[in-house]
């Protein structure tokens, strides 16, 4: 390696060491050169003496990897084309055809065209089997190859060979691309005639817009109460959380506020403004052990203004702000600066180690404490177990009560985190038969199976999902490619856990065949109709007059 180049990359950890420090306004690091100048010192000294060649560029990168790493489990260094990536998510569109799809058994299969995007308008259906494109195999591909094959400048065309098992025809298609909306509300929809359900899976910069549409909506097809679902949703931006519980919330109401060590511009409090369309009437929020950031703001701060209970789980923990640094070359840091707190001074963020062993520790302890049937049994004095339906229920009593953050029951889940719902529902977990067929693709593929199958009525149902719902018939077929699936892959047939199971592996199928015909949307609406025993607590809490 060159001298020229060693003070190359020299200079360029000085800048970003000069640029962050600027960027942070931190006049508390002390002699910054002093740290600068050893990682100079060893960076010069790997380049000069290493016995193999070094890239400095890859050098640099594990450099900046492991600083960020020493931190928190939220601050991460982004390369450039996961930038890229992440900016077009989170603006709320993108270019490319406009398909879902799976990668199932080495084939890429088009799950949904989206509406009225490019692939719709060419004729694309779901089931279609993607067999090349642009000329090039798609067999054995990528999910990450199929997103950089398809995604593309706007008016630039891609050429698909496709084979359409329901009718055994092949197909070659030239495909324009275009620009795609990505949308943050899975369904939308009347549980019944006056109860509106609408399922939020993200924070994106249209979120708040796509709500607002959603809430009039079912307020013009005489919606009464309203449950929102954030399970699953892992955050976003937090403007748009703060948008959300603008609609629900009484004038100048507390949304959340954040504290910093620095003070000044990170210390910010979010009010509500006059303008909600929703400030009164019923309102339940759904929360599980995946909602995290922006969707925890939103259910504390409707939890702690008593505006709505929260029913589910105890949510992910994520109280942690981040904001992110462009670095010179594209790349970028995303770094925790200020922590977020409920309205009534509740720490979201729940307790964790630095390091790498630390970020291991902080995912899987949450999934663990929750399994744990003790972590009710300890806290009897708190909860009060209940049954509805058969599902075990557990009544934070002290939160319900809206209490101080340092009351009782904050303090017994200490250093746990996250949103304490309000009604805790204890649903059956999938059996590890069923968590099987689910990881080898069996649901996916017996779903699958019954949509290629000519003599089945499922695709003549795919004009409305009502109907669908309605004239549904297809368990008998369903399990007889079941069958087939499970021995073309080998598998042990137990037909003990196949009826134990039966109920939910008959849903699941159902579930997947209407996402093949509806979207996730429809497949939302199966599982939430069907099989969704913490809806079915939330609907009894809706409109009760005292919450």
């Amino acid at each position: 390696m060159s001298r020229i180049f060693q003070a190359l990359v020299m200079i360029a950890v000085l800048s970003f060491g000069i640029l962050l420090g600027s960027r942070l306004q931190n006049d508390s690091l002390g002699p910054v050169f002093g740290y600068q100048k050893k990682l100079f010192d060893v960076i010069n000294l790997i380049s000069s003496r290493y016995v193999d060649d070094v890239d400095p560029d890859s050098l640099a990168e594990s450099g900046i990897k492991g600083m960020v790493e020493s931190l928190d489990p939220h601050t991460v260094y982004l390369s450039q084309d996961k930038v890229s990536y992440s900016k077009a998510e989170f603006k709320g569109n993108f270019e490319g055809i406009g398909i879902e799809f799976d990668i199932i058994r080495d084939t890429l299969v088009v799950v949904a065209p989206l509406t009225s995007g490019p692939s719709q308008d060419a004729g694309i259906m779901a089931g279609d089997r993607i067999l090349a494109i642009d000329s090039v195999s798609a067999i054995g591909i990528a999910s990450s190859a199929v997103v950089a094959s398809l995604r593309g400048e706007k008016g630039s065309s891609v050429h698909l060979d496709l084979y359409r098992p329901f009718s055994k025809r092949f197909l070659h298609l030239d495909v324009k691309r275009d620009r795609i909306p990505t949308y943050s509300i899975d369904a939308s929809f009347l549980l019944d005639d006056r109860t509106g359900y609408i399922r939020l899976s993200r924070f994106v910069s249209t979120t708040s817009d796509e709500f607002v549409q959603s809430l009039s909506d079912l307020k013009s097809r005489g919606m009464k109460g309203l449950v929102v679902d954030l399970r699953g949703n892992p955050g976003g931006y937090l403007e748009e959380a703060v948008e959300i519980a603008d609609e629900f919330l009484a004038p100048d109401s507390l949304i959340v506020y954040t504290k910093s060590r620095h003070g000044g511009p990170d210390e910010i409090k979010y009010r509500s403004t006059a303008d909600g369309d929703y400030q009164s009437g019923p309102l339940v929020i759904l929360v599980d052990r995946g909602s995290a950031s922006a969707a925890e703001i939103l259910a504390g701060a409707l939890q702690d203004s008593r505006r709505a209970p929260v029913v589910g789980e105890l949510t992910f923990g994520k109280g942690l702000v981040q904001r992110q640094f462009d670095l010179y070359d594209g790349s970028a840091i995303r770094l925790t600066i200020a922590r977020y707190y409920t309205p009534l001074g509740r720490q979201i963020q729940r307790d964790y180690d630095n390091g790498a062993r630390g970020r291991e520790d902080y995912y899987e302890d949450h999934s663990s404490l929750l399994a744990s049937e003790s972590f009710f049994d300890d806290r009897e004095d708190l909860a009060v177990a209940t049954d509805v339906d058969g599902v075990r229920v557990y009544r934070t009593d002290a939160v319900s009560l809206g209490e101080v953050a340092d009351s009782a029951a904050v303090k017994a889940f200490g250093g746990v985190g996250g949103i304490i719902p309000d009604f805790w529902v204890l649903d059956d977990r999938p059996g590890e038969y069923f968590v099987m067929l689910q990881e080898k693709g069996v649901i996916e593929e017996t779903a699958l199976a019954v949509l290629d199958d000519s003599a089945s009525r499922v695709r003549e149902l795919g004009g409305s999902l009502d109907l669908f719902l309605e004239k549904y018939a297809e368990n008998q077929r369903v399990e007889r490619y079941l069958e087939m699936v499970c021995r073309r892959k080998n598998m042990t047939i137990d037909a003990l856990e196949l009826e134990r199971e039966k109920t939910r592996i008959m849903i699941a199928v159902k579930s997947r065949i209407a996402r093949q015909l509806f979207g996730i949307g429809g497949q939302i609406r199966v599982l939430v109709e069907e099989a969704d025993k913490v809806l079915l607590v939330a609907r009894e809490q809706l409109y009760k007059e005292v919450l």
